[in-house]
């Protein structure tokens, strides 16, 4: 535009020329991204939730919902931080396409996938016009995890609870036999009675104060020697989560940003799919009592960190827990050796490898 309106100034043909051009081209340009196109997109995953090493495998399918037959189209499906292209062909009415596409995982985190959108442009690519026309989908990658024998991890035991005089169908202080109700455990049922009387009868229970896991994950990266450090770190929290959990314990975490909410083991971790180090954030005696104060009833703590905090910090964490309160240290120490130490009360188990978490953890009596 400039070059021409300079050309008809100036008496200058060339740029009457170019801006001409320019201007034709500008309009060529405007005139193959327009056109209307109306498209029912949806993206699917065979699942939703993996492990680092796994790939997830999904389809994206595009359906023509106009009342005409549309044209070939140019459509875009953003992953994470790339965008995967592929070509759409022309559509007959509410015809549809389907595309398959993976995506490999190598370390724990959250990728967004979509929104899947068109994409009308020229062929020298001045002009763009994007639409979305699917909502985004979430992949968690979750941290590893290995199995914790539950016969030997003492600290997620507690059967010698304070008895109270609400009844329950669980816990470890027999009160009495009472009829089998939809929904009881089969394992309360008392099958010697059963057999006697004929129907069904279940094992009762006075309820007990039932073992809280405190877990307190630092997430202050200084705490770290490296990244390696804190994805051992990650992986250990998950997994003594999970034994919890699947004990039917309770377990809380608390980290540095705070406590975090979860209603089953798969929300835990979604949550620490996308857990990340950061520059900011106290130190291990803020972290402890930020910890007792959000989770005031629990029984057991577990303070996770890694190599960098020297033994006077895991101490001071350790004092600001109150005396009732058990407690041990989980460091992650990348080159290290599997060891179990004292820092005056404190156990300190030190952790060079996810692997070697059963093994320090069955160290703990």
């Amino acid at each position: 535009m400039t070059a021409l309106v300079l050309g008809y100034r100036q008496g200058w043909v060339e740029l009457k020329v170019i801006g001409i051009a320019a201007l034709l081209t500008l309009l060529l340009a405007l005139a193959w991204t327009l056109g209307r196109a109306s498209y029912d997109a949806t993206i699917s995953l065979d699942r939703e939730r993996v492990t680092p090493g796994d790939t997830a495998y999904g389809s994206v399918t595009v359906r023509n919902r106009a009342g005409r037959m549309v044209l070939p189209a140019r459509m875009e499906l953003p992953v994470g931080g790339g965008v995967a292209a592929f070509d759409l062909p022309a559509l007959s009415p509410d015809a549809s396409d389907e595309v398959l596409f993976s995506v490999p995982t190598t370390r724990r985190c959250v990728i967004e996938i979509g929104p899947v959108r068109s994409v009308r442009g020229d062929p020298i690519g001045l002009l763009r016009r994007t639409r979305d026309w699917a909502g985004a989908i979430t992949l968690y990658v979750h941290p590893r995890t290995v199995p914790i024998d539950a016969s030997t991890v003492g600290y997620l035991k507690d059967i010698e609870g304070v008895t109270t005089h609400d009844l329950s169908s669980s816990d470890v202080a027999f009160h009495a036999l009472r009829d089998y109700v939809t929904g009881d455990s089969l394992r309360s049922i008392h099958w010697r009675t059963t057999a006697r009387v004929g129907r069904l009868m279940v094992r009762q229970f006075e309820e007990t104060r039932r073992s809280h896991l405190l877990l307190a994950l630092s997430l202050r990266e200084a705490d770290y020697a490296d990244a390696d450090e804190f994805e051992v770190a990650v992986s250990a929290v998950a997994s003594m989560a999970v034994q919890a959990i699947r004990e039917e314990r309770q377990v809380s975490l608390v980290t540095s940003r705070g406590r975090v909410r979860f209603a089953t083991g798969a929300a835990l971790l979604d949550h620490l799919a996308g857990v990340q180090a950061s520059s900011r954030g106290g130190t291990l005696r803020d972290l402890a009592a930020s910890a007792v104060t959000l989770v005031p009833n629990a029984s057991m703590a577990a303070i996770v960190t890694g190599s960098v905090p020297p033994p006077r910090e895991l101490r001071a964490a350790h004092l600001t827990l109150p005396a009732p309160l058990a407690a041990f240290a989980v460091r992650s120490v990348a080159g290290g050796t599997c060891t179990r130490r004292a820092i005056s009360t404190l156990t300190v188990i030190d952790v060079p490898t996810l692997a070697d978490l059963p093994k320090a953890v069955r160290s703990i009596r």
